[in-house]
């Protein structure tokens, strides 16, 4: 890369540089001097004697207390002291509502008397991916409990 800018090859011209542009006259074109520079080499980096050649402490490390225990992972499921009752005295503040008998009265639901049949445009897509069962597999999944 540096022969080719301190030694740039002449011979190697575009067709488009003698190419003239200009529509009205001639078009002159100046020459400017440039100026010249040097690149400097570059100081080489010092060598230093026996680098290689260091020999290092040794280094004594114990073993970890826990290195070798096993974790204990059934901590992480149970909730500590979920069984324990708390005693909690009752507010003195609180009376008795004056409509507490009060009933309302509704209709009664058609519960199971009709059936909802209509299925939804997602549920449809969800379903179709979902192969049937061989009595094998049905068989696998309800005995995978016991």
């Amino acid at each position: 890369m540096i022969d080719r800018v301190l030694k740039p090859d002449l011979s190697l011209q575009n067709n488009m540089q003698t190419k003239q542009f200009a529509v009205r006259g001639n078009a002159e074109t100046k020459q400017a001097r440039t100026k010249w520079f040097f690149l400097r080499k570059r100081s080489r980096e010092k060598q230093f004697a026996g680098v290689r050649d260091h020999n290092t402490k040794p280094f004594t490390s114990r073993d970890a207390r826990f290195a070798t225990a096993e974790a204990n992972l059934h901590t992480r499921r149970r909730i500590p002291n979920a069984d324990v009752a708390y005693p909690v005295p009752g507010y003195a503040g609180v009376k008795p509502l004056p409509e507490r008998d009060k009933a309302v009265e509704s209709f009664a639901f058609a519960e199971g008397s009709r059936p909802f049949l209509v299925r939804g445009k997602s549920q449809t897509a969800l379903s179709q991916q979902d192969p049937q069962l061989t009595i094998d597999q049905v068989r696998e999944l309800l005995n995978k409990n016991k």
